[in-house]
Formats: C-alpha cells, sequence, structure tokens
C-alpha cells in the first residue's frame, strides 16, 4: 500500500509541478510502469475515490503493459486479467471518459493477444450486445463494444504478441465479415429510426469509425461493400438533414457523426486503390452514390461563411480521394459511349468548378476552394499521359473549355485583400493566402498545358476586362485587385512563354508600362515589377521591348518596391546580358543614383550589386576602370574608416557586413570573360566589345587584367587589416570569406598573382577563427592548386592549417562534440572532397591520419544528422581510396575494428532509426575493399548482448551473411541494416501482407 501511495504522490506531483520537477518525476513513472509489479498496482490506482489523473496513469501503466510485457502474463492468468478488465470498463462506464477510452483499447489489446481462440471477439461481442455486464445501460454498453471493435486493427500495428504475424492478419480477416456485419446492422438499426436519441451518438460514432478500420481486413471485393457505403451515406444524409436548424449549424455529435463517415467512406474507396482496373464499374456507381447524396448538402452551403465548411471540406476531401484512387475509372467519361461514365465526369466536374469558384475570399470567407487545385492537375496529367491518338485528340479538346473557364475563375479568386477588408485577416490568414496563391500559379502551369497558346488569348481577355473594371469607377482606390490578379497570372506562367513574339505578351507590357500606378495600391506596382523580371528570358528573344522593362524597372528603384525592381534588374541583366549593352551606361547611372540616395534596404542594395556586375562584364574595359571607381570605391571607403576608427560597435558591424555582401555580390557576377548570350555554341568568350576563341576562364595573352583581381590588388591590406580587427567575429570573417570565395569561382586561374596573400589571409583566419567558409575557400585553394609545383608548399601549410586546427577543436570538445557540430561537419566535408580528389594529400602532407579516422568514428555518433553525415560520407570515401595509398591502408586495417564496431552501436541505437540506412555505405566500402578483414571484423557481432540485448545470436548470424554476401547492392544492404536495426531497438518490422 505504501508503494501505491507514493506512486500517486508521484503522479500528481507530475501533473501540478513544475518543469524541472515534471522531467525527473516522469523518468521516475516511467520505470515504474515497466516494473513487473505494474500489472498488480495499476488496479489500484484505478478506484472510484481516486483523483482522474491518478485513474488516467493507471489506465495508461495497463495499456502500457498490455502493449508491451504480455509475456510476463501466466496462461493461467488470462482469465482473470479478463474479468478484471471487464469490472474495471463497468466501473468507468460511466466515466471519466478519459479513462474509459483507455480501459477500451486495453481490452482491444487484450482480445488481439487472444486471437488464437477463434471465438473471442465473438465471445465479447455478444457479451456487450446481451447485456452482461453488470448495471450498465444498453447505450452504453454498445458505445464501449463499438469503441473496442473499432480499435482492433489499430492496435495490430503496435502491439508486441507472441502470435506470429501472419496468424494475427487470418484472424483479423476472419472475424472481419463479423464485426462489420454488426457495425451495419447497428448503424441500419438507428439510422431508420425517425430521429436517433442523442444518448446513441457516440456509439454511432464508434461504430462509423469502426467500418473505416477494419475495412482493409476480410478479404471483400469493393462491390461487396456497397450496403456499407449506403448506411455510411445514410448516416451523412441523416445529420445534415434530419430536421431544420435555427442558425444552420450542426450539433457537434451530428458533425462528428457525418465527418466520422465521411474519413470511413474515404478509407474504404483508398484500401482498394491498387485495384483501380478491376472496379472501374463500381467506383462509377459508387461516386453516382456520393453525387447524389453528397452534392445537394455541398449546395447547401455554397456561400461565405457558411457554419458547416468542415463538414464541406470533408466531403470535398471524399471525392477527390476517389479520384486520386479511380481517375482513369471517372476520367473515362471525358469522351465515351456510356451516357453513365459521361455523367458522373461531368457532374464531378462541374462539382469541383463550383468549389474553386467557392463564394468568398480564401481563407477568411470560405476554406474550401483549395482542395479543387489538385483535380485540375490530375485531370491534364491522366489527358496528356494518354499515348498520341485521336482519342487524346478528342479528350483534349473537350477539356479546353473547362480549363479556359477555370483560369477566369483562377484569377477572379486570387486578387488580393483591398485595404478595407484588412481588418478581418490576421498574420496566419496572409500567410494561408499567400500560400494559396502560389498553388493557383502552379494551377495555372497545369491549365497552359492545356490550352498552350489559348492560355494567353484567355489571359489577355481578362486584361481586358480588368482594365474595363478599373475604369467603371476612375476614382475608386480599390478597383486595382482584379488588374493585379490578372498579371499575377501573366506572371505565374512566364516560365512556360516561348521566344514568339505573342501579341499577348506585347500588349500585357504596353499596358504595364501605361498604368498610373501613383493612383493605386503600391502591391500593383509591385507584380508589375516581378511580371517584367518574370519576362526576362522573352525579353531577350525580343529585345525591342528591352527599353520600356528598363524604364519601368528603373522607375521601380524609386519606389516602395524597389525589392522587386532590383530582382527584376537582376533577372533581366542576367538573361539579356548582350542585348543590355546599348543602354548599359545610363542603367549604371540609374544604378548608381538608388545606391547613393540611401533609401534602399540592404537586400536591395546587395542584389542591385549583382546588376551593376552583370552590366559591367559586357561595356568598354575603360568605362568598367571608371564606372568601377565611381560604384565600388564608396564601399571600400567607408570600410576603410571603420577599420581607422577601431570601432568594433554592433551598428558599425552591420554596416561591414552590408558592404562586404554587396562587395560579394559584385564579385559573383562581374567577369569580362565570362561567356554572352549565344557565345558558348561558338566557342567565343564575351569581353566587352571583344570576342576571342578562348574557352571560359582561361587567361587571355595579351588581354586586360580582370576587374576583380584589381580590386583586390588595391585592397588587400584593407582586407589584411578588416580580418585582424574582426578575427574574433564569426559573423564578419564569414562574409569576408564568402566575397573572397567569390573571387576566386569567377577568376579560377587568373588569381594567381593574389594566390599567396588571399591564402596568407586564409591561413591567419585558419589559425585562430576556422569559421565554415574559410574552411571552404582553403579546400577549393588545394583542390585547384595542390598539384601546381609552384604553389605546394603554400597549400600544404592551408591543408595543415585546417588539420591541426580541428584537432585542436575536437581536442578541447572531447566527450562534448556536439558543441562544435557545425564545425564538424564543415571539416569531414572538406576530407570527404580530398579523399576523393586528391588523396595523395594524406601521404605527403605530415598529418595524423591515424586521429582523423578516430574522431571520424566518434562524430558518427553525434545526435546532430550533419556531422554524422559528413563524417559516414568521409569514411566511405577514405576506404575506397585507401587501397591506392599505404599510409591509408594502415590506418584502416588499424582502424577498421573500431569503425564498425562503432557503426553497430549506431545501428543499434545511437542513430536515429530514419537515418540508419546511410550506415550500409561503410559495410559495402570495407566489404568491397578489405573482404578479408571485414569478415573478422563483423565476428564483434558473437560479443553477447552487443549491440543490444534485444537482439538474438541467430538474428546476428543472418545479419553477418546477409551483409558480408554483398558487395554492390546498395539497396539491399540498406534493407539489411534497417531490418537489424529494429531488431536491435526490439521493434518488430510487420511487412504488409
Amino acid at each position: 500500500m505504501d508503494e501505491v501511495q507514493t506512486i500517486e504522490a508521484a503522479v500528481l506531483s507530475f501533473y501540478r509541478g513544475g518543469s524541472e520537477q515534471q522531467k525527473e518525476t516522469h523518468k521516475w513513472l516511467q520505470q515504474v510502469q515497466n516494473s513487473p509489479q505494474a500489472w498488480s498496482f495499476c488496479w489500484d490506482l484505478m478506484q472510484l475515490n481516486k483523483s482522474s489523473e491518478i485513474q488516467f496513469f493507471g489506465a495508461i501503466t495497463l495499456n502500457s503493459k498490455l502493449r508491451s510485457d504480455w509475456a510476463e502474463v501466466p496462461k493461467e492468468a488470462h482469465h482473470e486479467l479478463k474479468q478484471k478488465l471487464l469490472e474495471t470498463i463497468v466501473l468507468f462506464g460511466n466515466g471519466p471518459k478519459i479513462v474509459l477510452n483507455r480501459l477500451c483499447i486495453s481490452l482491444g489489446l487484450f482480445i488481439v493477444h487472444m486471437l488464437r481462440h477463434p471465438t473471442v471477439i465473438e465471445e465479447v461481442t455478444n457479451m456487450f450486445l446481451q447485456e452482461q455486464l453488470g448495471n450498465l445501460s444498453k447505450v452504453t454498453q454498445i458505445e464501449i463494444l463499438m469503441a473496442v471493435l473499432e480499435g482492433i486493427p489499430e492496435e495490430v500495428k503496435n502491439i508486441r504478441t507472441q502470435i506470429p504475424r501472419a496468424v494475427v492478419c487470418e484472424e483479423l480477416n476472419r472475424n472481419a465479415e463479423f464485426v462489420m456485419q454488426t457495425v451495419v446492422t447497428y448503424l441500419n438499426e438507428k439510422l431508420s429510426h425517425s430521429a436517433v436519441e442523442p444518448h446513441d451518438m457516440n456509439g454511432l460514432i464508434n461504430a462509423a469509425k469502426c467500418t473505416g478500420t477494419w475495412v482493409a481486413h476480410g478479404n471483400v471485393h469493393l462491390n461487396d461493400r456497397e450496403g456499407m457505403i449506403q448506411t455510411l451515406l445514410k448516416a451523412v444524409h441523416y445529420c445534415y438533414w434530419k430536421e431544420p436548424k435555427d442558425d444552420g449549424c450542426l450539433m457537434p455529435e451530428e458533425n462528428e457523426l457525418a465527418e466520422t463517415a465521411l474519413k470511413s467512406l474515404a478509407n474504404i474507396i483508398s484500401s482498394y486503390a491498387t485495384q483501380n482496373a478491376k472496379y472501374s464499374f463500381t467506383v462509377i456507381n459508387y461516386m453516382k452514390l456520393f453525387l447524389d447524396v453528397l452534392v445537394p448538402i455541398l449546395d447547401a452551403e455554397y456561400k461565405e461563411n457558411n457554419d458547416n465548411e468542415n463538414l464541406a471540406l470533408m466531403i470535398y476531401a471524399l471525392f477527390i480521394s476517389t479520384l486520386e484512387c479511380f481517375s482513369s475509372a471517372i476520367f473515362a467519361g471525358i469522351v465515351t459511349d456510356s451516357e453513365e461514365v459521361s455523367k458522373v465526369y461531368t457532374r464531378t466536374v462541374d462539382m469541383l468548378i463550383k468549389c474553386t469558384d467557392k463564394p468568398g475570399t480564401y481563407p477568411v470567407d470560405e476554406s474550401c476552394s483549395t482542395y479543387a487545385m489538385e483535380f485540375w492537375y490530375m485531370l491534364q496529367e491522366e489527358v496528356l499521359s494518354m499515348d498520341n491518338s485521336e482519342h487524346k485528340k478528342r479528350c483534349l479538346e473537350a477539356i479546353k473549355p473547362v480549363y479556359a473557364h477555370v483560369v477566369k475563375v483562377l484569377v477572379r479568386k486570387s486578387q488580393l485583400p483591398t485595404e478595407s477588408s484588412l481588418h478581418k485577416w490576421n498574420d496566419d490568414d496572409l500567410e494561408a493566402f499567400r500560400c494559396y496563391r502560389q498553388d493557383i500559379g502552379d494551377t495555372l502551369l497545369s491549365c497552359h498545358d492545356v490550352l498552350n497558346d489559348l492560355m494567353l488569348d484567355v489571359l489577355s481577355e481578362a486584361l481586358d476586362e480588368s482594365i474595363m473594371y478599373l475604369s467603371y469607377d476612375p476614382q475608386s482606390t480599390e478597383s486595382w485587385t482584379l488588374l493585379e490578379a490578372t498579371i499575377h497570372a501573366f506572371c505565374s506562367i512566364a516560365q512556360k512563354i516561348e521566344y514568339t513574339e505573342h501579341q499577348q505578351i506585347v500588349k500585357l507590357l504596353k499596358v504595364l508600362n501605361e498604368i498610373p500606378y501613383e493612383k493605386y495600391n503600391d502591391k500593383l506596382f509591385g507584380m508589375a515589377l516581378e511580371t517584367v523580371g518574370a519576362y526576362s528570358e522573352w525579353i531577350g528573344d525580343n529585345p525591342k521591348y528591352l527599353p520600356s522593362a528598363i524604364t519601368l524597372l528603373v522607375k521601380g528603384l524609386n519606389s516602395t518596391k524597389a525589392s522587386q525592381a532590383t530582382l527584376g534588374l537582376k533577372d533581366l541583366t542576367s538573361e539579356c546580358q548582350k542585348e543590355v549593352i546599348p543602354y548599359a551606361l545610363p542603367l549604371l547611372d540609374a544604378c548608381r543614383t538608388a545606391l547613393q540616395e540611401g533609401h534602399l534596404k540592404n537586400a536591395e542594395m546587395i542584389r542591385l550589386m549583382y546588376t551593376v556586375g552583370n552590366i559591367l562584364s559586357v561595356i568598354s574595359y575603360e568605362n568598367i576602370i571608371l564606372y568601377l571607381d565611381a560604384m565600388v570605391s564608396p564601399c571600400f571607403e567607408e570600410l576603410q574608416a571603420h577599420v581607422q576608427n577601431n570601432d568594433l560597435s554592433e551598428p558599425t558591424k552591420a554596416r561591414v557586413v552590408l558592404r562586404l555582401e554587396m562587395i560579394s555580390k559584385l564579385f559573383s557576377s562581374l567577369n569580362i570573360r565570362k561567356p554572352t548570350e549565344g557565345d558558348m555554341d561558338k566557342g567565343l568568350v564575351g569581353m566587352g566589345a571583344h570576342k576571342l576563341p578562348f574557352p571560359p576562364g582561361t587567361p587571355v595573352p595579351g588581354a586586360p587584367v580582370q576587374p576583380i583581381l584589381l580590386i583586390l590588388e588595391k585592397t588587400m591590406g584593407l582586407l589584411k587589416n578588416l580580418c585582424t580587427l574582426w578575427i574574433h567575429d564569426e559573423t564578419v570573417i564569414d562574409t569576408l570569406c564568402k566575397a573572397l570565395q567569390q573571387a576566386l569561382t569567377n577568376l579560377m586561374d587568373d588569381i594567381k598573382p593574389l594566390l599567396t596573400e588571399m591564402c596568407c589571409l586564409v591561413l591567419s583566419i585558419l589559425n585562430t577563427n576556422c569559421v565554415v567558409s574559410a574552411a571552404d575557400i582553403a579546400g577549393n585553394f588545394i583542390l585547384m592548386f595542390y598539384k601546381d609545383q609552384d604553389c605546394r608548399q603554400l597549400m600544404v601549410q592551408l591543408f595543415t592549417a585546417i588539420m591541426d586546427y580541428n584537432f585542436n577543436q575536437m581536442q578541447l570538445n572531447l566527450g562534448k562534440l556536439s558543441r562544435i557540430a557545425d564545425l564538424i561537419e564543415t571539416f569531414y566535408a572538406f576530407n570527404t572532397r580530398i579523399s576523393k580528389k586528391i588523396p595523395i594529400c594524406y601521404s605527403e602532407v605530415q598529418v595524423d591520419c591515424m586521429k582523423l579516422v578516430d574522431y571520424a568514428t566518434k562524430c558518427i555518433m553525434l545526435p546532430e544528422t550533419g556531422p554524422m553525415k559528413k563524417s559516414v560520407a568521409f569514411i566511405t570515401m577514405f576506404v575506397k581510396e585507401s587501397t591506392n595509398h599505404p599510409v591509408m591502408m594502415n590506418v584502416i586495417l588499424a582502424q577498421g575494428e573500431n569503425i564498425v564496431r562503432s557503426t553497430f552501436l549506431c545501428i543499434g541505437g545511437t542513430a536515429l532509426r530514419t537515418q540508419v540506412e546511410i550506415f550500409a555505405d561503410i559495410f559495402l566500402a570495407l566489404n568491397f575493399r578489405y573482404p578479408a578483414e571485414f569478415i573478422q571484423w563483423m565476428k564483434l557481432l558473437e560479443i553477447p548482448n552487443f549491440p543490444t540485448a534485444f537482439v538474438s545470436a541467430t538474428d546476428k548470424e543472418q545479419f553477418m551473411r546477409k551483409v558480408i554476401k554483398e558487395r554492390v547492392n546498395k539497396r539491399l544492404v540498406q534493407d539489411h541494416v534497417r531490418k537489424f536495426a529494429a531488431l536491435c531497438r526490439n521493434i518488430v518490422e510487420y511487412e504488409n501482407k
């Protein structure tokens, strides 16, 4: 009794204590639950005079024991356990509900364990049906019975039972029809009355759930499910139409029953999804039933802010689920001689057009319209995937008018909220609408696949209508939303529009330049700018429209929508780099003015520098130097001032990072040897007005010096000083390294004149603050120049610095490596590249490879995914390359057993179960390169209780044999590892039968 009181006190402490206390108490309570004594004390906790928290703990303890520790119950105690369960159910038959629900689950678990007895389900069912449970009312007994039956198939998935899986499945299939017949009979009996008593609703809800959980069992054909389907539809129909509702809203119980019935209907249909062709006729029949019973409900709810929106959602979900499972059967009605199939298809399309066009604005007035998006993708996919034939042509022609209509609906539905309606919107609504507009954009792409050039005609017509709507009331400031939505539609399909000079696009660009944006909300201007950017590729093919595009985007630089303007200019100057040459200097002047005026946000300034780099790359060398001085010098002058002031304040840091990011973005796009549009085909490279027959990136004899190199030569001293000043600030150093990385990426071999200085700068960083990007750029230097004898010594220094710094950090954090997870991830990503590209490094440089691999085996056991995966990749690559290099081979021969041991520990429980398959790579590499040694290392599994106590010697032997057999088939080894991991963790993996 003292023990029970201690447990009760702990439970109350858990529910009523603080978070730290809860953590400790929870751990102790779990240990108590796992003890064999739990079978006894759980009943003492489930007494009516206890608090509900204690009763609930008793119930979940019983649950836990039945689910995981059935082997502790002697066979002779089974009957007594059943009686106790039933008595306790009677005790809590009238509540608390939370305890009764757990007891129902427990009885279901007991039944699963007892399935060897062929009549156990019938016996328990009849006991409830014949009201043999004490003084509980018939209604309560039926409610409990339905809850118990409903849970049985679900519990089979999670339970550890001594009955073989095949026997369990066989018994479920054998009992399925008995259970279904019991449930459907009960549902029909209750629903046949003119009115269902309120106290029967819980029983009906549980019964409706039951049909959904048992439907996968019984080996019954879909056409034999018609009675059940009609019964569930009857439940939905009853709940909605049973009586007029003053406020139009279903009662909670009615709503739950209707929604549960709809979920079960969806489960029934999806259970037969793999047998698509077999049930074509049956599905058409069922779809007709759904349309007859459910569409009238949808019609009644076809309004804004309806009270039963969730019920409408569930109905649409059922239709979409049925279409996903049996699309070909229903889409056969597009063109068919069967009037019945044609009618079902037509009614379905009509219903989903109405769904797409649901009154109101998503998501504040309605939430259904998003459901239909998937259908429009499915329909076009079905038709376009048909073999090219007359039938496909006919289907395509048949659906075109539908998609043309849908496009107009989608344009209307994608209108932004007006200022006067925004009071109804919260942040979540705005985010949901943003995603909804993205879905509309994706759906419009599907529409274009069907309509092709006709799509532009439809949108052009919509453009005319939106402009006309704007002119109806010229004084209105809120009539812009339809025009903005139409422009958004054009923007959404830009990627589909080919180079042809489509007059509809010409008209669009003309309209975009003529709109008096100052009269309307700035979102309209923002969408216009975004659209011009989206059509950059088309403008590149039709360059006569470039001036108007530039004019609009430059105008945007001085507006509140500068973000879209800078994005548009970035795209335009990337796609039309050659074509922009005649307009380059005025455009550079506009960029310089915008940068100088100071109204741009940081991200906009950074992005604009990319545009500047694109333009500078194609103008004359003299002008490059001129504009570099005017546009880049301010960045370095400000950095110089900060260095001279020795200012380390936060505002200064923000400015330093901004200027470095601007420089970095310029470095990423400024390259006078970068090929321009069309030159790649000729093997030519653009360099201002010059065309030279050298491949991209090749130093050209006698050619002008790359502008980036000029910048670096002049500013290397400043960058060194900046690095010294901010050496302990990771953000600044990381940004500086990224700028240097961009320079290296563009200059390639051209960087050689500054290689020594840049490497010394990177070395100083590696020796003090080895940020991720410093290791990245050092790795790139090594990969590019290690084989160059003139640079070898410098590369060795870089390599040694990286290794020493990381070894030192791992030694300092030994036992708590998670603290430096990012560093480890970068370090082993770097070493994987070295192992793959220049493994000779490990032989020629004085590096402790034994330590390198030893740390990697520790890092594969980290909980963080990044360093774990990168360490596994390194070990795998190091093993693969090691046989060609004695130094590396000696390390693997010495560390092989340690690698295998750590890998087993990861598979056994250290790593997340969802990620264990990655360790198959290590096994495959070792088995392929060191087959004889691998067999010996695998014998670690002969150690008792290794890697865990749950896996038997037989299972371990089978696993060894299977893995050793496979040296190439990665998928098979992954499968073996996944299953072995489940055994190690005492998780039974059930395969679908």
